[in-house]
């Protein structure tokens, strides 16, 4: 039995053809390959809602979103007068995508949610009508064949879609509850073993950054609350802003640490905005590094886009070994990550990301954006950071302001080899859950399409699921 959407030549009769075009020719051949398979409009039903938020307009709503990573997320609250159009409800087991993401996996299941949640009016919501238990589905709804099917249904000559009237065309094995609690079963199992090994993770982060501050002579601020109401002396006021006093007093209290304080300004040889200019994904030009393509103070090249730039232009963006890029503009929590550039082939730098060139006989660059990630850099960055139209920014002044401990450089090369020591521990531990979850993944499409059988669960398993 063919189980991928994908083959070579395709053969179908002009009568199984919905649509006259390539992508509809190979989701009905494998249809017609799979005649046990029902379509999934079998079970599920469009469920759109409307609300009106608008007239409620000093009433906080909360507004939910959807991604390829996370599925179905909380977005933010809004207030009723911020609307300008009606939202869709959502609750608890229905299902929303994005129409124009779906086909990335930008699907998902409503986990329990406040009555009056909402999602926006242009992502597609439906529910199960029966046969189908909510927690399988939302497995189903990830496996590779059915994000492949996805794609051979999307509609439209400019910018595809993917209508819930398209979605419910796809063909669907049918399984039993039964197998279906058995597939649900060993998916959440799955998910035992990959929290297990990211608890490992995080208590080697953990132990990272507490050898990185002991290394220091730095210790933390603990039992102070970010108070409502607090006192700072008239000397001790360095800046007119209740988050930026309320972060100093619950901060690193760098002063008490073992090696001088410098400003970031003092150990800096170049500080550059990058360029501004639009990229395109069609590979044409010069890679250009963005921001998200700094990830857990890491430079990944995953994901890239490109930029033409004139010959002047890109050789003075050209990033070199050892520069720091900085993120100065986002949401609070992501404005200041930054990661070293250590890469051969050239790459420049979007308008968003600062770059930053250290004095080699000061300070050491990996030593710096360990130093800046952490805790040392972050109750700065937060207390600095100003809040413009919902997103936080940093500027250059503010940026060379930032006070750094600087040890010898012989310190410094300790203290990174001992950081090196705990990420190959993090990276063994990280790629150990990414196999994990990849051939769970596969077992479980098998198990779904029935080229593997479902094991049996034991009782245990049956009363968890």
């Amino acid at each position: 039995m063919t189980t991928s959407p994908r083959s070579g030549a395709i053969v179908v009769s002009w009568k199984d053809l919905p649509r006259w075009d390539f992508k509809t020719a190979r989701a009905a051949a494998f249809r017609l390959s799979h005649p046990s398979f029902r379509l999934l409009g079998d079970f599920i039903e469009e469920a759109t809602e409307l609300v009106r938020p608008s007239e409620q307009p000093d009433k906080e709503w909360p507004v939910f979103g959807v991604t390829n990573k996370d599925g179905v997320v909380f977005s933010h609250y809004q207030k009723g007068f911020d609307f300008n159009a009606p939202y869709k409800r959502i609750k608890q087991d229905w299902f929303f995508h994005n129409p124009t993401r779906a086909n990335v996996g930008s699907l998902g299941r409503v986990p329990a949610v406040p009555p009056d949640a909402l999602t926006s009016p242009e992502y597609q919501v439906w529910r199960i009508r029966g046969g189908l238990l909510p927690e399988y589905v939302e497995i189903l709804i990830q496996t590779s064949f059915f994000i492949e099917l996805i794609d051979f249904h999307r509609v439209g000559a400019v910018k595809e879609r993917l209508f819930t009237r398209n979605l419910m065309e796809i063909p669907i094995p049918v399984l039993s509850e039964s197998k279906q609690l058995r597939v649900i079963s060993r998916w959440r199992q799955n998910r035992a073993e990959v929290s297990e090994i990211q608890r490992r993770i995080e208590q080697i982060g953990r132990k990272i950054t507490s050898c990185f501050s002991q290394a220091l002579g730095l210790t933390h601020s603990t039992g102070i609350k970010n108070d409502k109401c607090f006192g700072v002396r008239w000397k001790d006021l360095q800046r007119w802003s209740v988050s930026y006093n309320q972060a100093v007093r619950t901060g690193v209290d760098l002063s008490q640490g073992k090696y001088p304080l410098v400003d970031l300004g003092s150990v800096l040889e170049l500080v550059q905005y990058g360029t501004s200019e639009k990229a395109n994904t069609e590979r044409r030009g010069i890679p250009i590094l963005r921001m998200n393509n700094i990830v857990d103070g890491i430079l990944s090249t995953k994901d890239l886009k490109h930029i033409e730039l004139p010959e002047r232009e890109s050789t003075r963006l050209f990033l070199q070994d050892g520069d720091i890029l900085f993120n100065r503009t986002n949401s609070k929590e992501l404005v200041g990550k930054c990661a070293v550039f250590h890469e051969k082939d050239d790459y420049v730098f979007a308008s968003y990301l600062i770059r930053l060139r250290v004095n080699p006989e000061k300070i050491l660059p990996d030593f710096l954006v360990f130093a800046m990630n952490s805790k040392i850099g972050r109750a700065q960055i937060d207390a600095l950071s100003r809040q413009i139209i919902g997103q936080a920014n940093v500027n250059t002044d503010e940026l060379r302001s930032l006070q750094i401990p600087l040890p010898p450089l012989s310190v410094q090369y300790e203290i990174l080899e001992r950081i090196e020591e705990g990420r190959t521990s993090i990276e063994h531990e990280r790629q150990n859950a990414d196999h994990l979850a990849a051939t769970t993944k596969q077992e479980i499409e098998e198990m779904i399409l029935g080229t593997k059988p479902v094991p049996e669960i034991n009782d245990q398993q049956k009363l968890s699921a």
